[in-house]
């Protein structure tokens, strides 16, 4: 028996869909919102279980200090947090598989085809 965080692989889940209007007009916002998401990762990767699950824990009320800081271990060791905010052309391909096979997409989507810059 294993994790689904550790037999899924990298699986871009934070994303956002937006208009390239919008895209270009508040670039700032997406920005912003790219460079807190990377924040968090990096708290997460430079600091123990018990801090994180300290900082979180008030968005988990009807759990433990204990059990959380339990399940950010297991979430550590099995390196399910990803480093960086960068949305890979594998990482792309495997989430589509996955939702293919969940039924939730019908056919691929060319990573070329997304609109997509640093």
């Amino acid at each position: 028996m294993a994790s689904l965080g550790e037999l899924g692989g990298v699986v871009p889940y934070t994303s956002y869909s937006a208009r390239s209007s919008y895209l270009k007009e508040n670039s700032d916002v997406i920005e912003h919102f790219t460079k807190a998401i990377q924040r968090g990762l990096d708290f997460v990767h430079h600091n123990d279980a018990k801090t994180v699950a300290k900082v979180i824990l008030k968005q988990f009320p009807d759990t433990s200090l204990n059990d959380l800081e339990e399940v950010v271990k297991r979430y550590k060791k099995i390196d399910a947090w990803p480093k960086t905010t960068e949305f890979t052309k594998e990482s792309f391909q495997h989430m589509q598989e996955i939702m293919i096979k969940a039924e939730q997409l019908e056919k691929i989507v060319r990573f070329e085809d997304l609109i997509y810059e640093k």
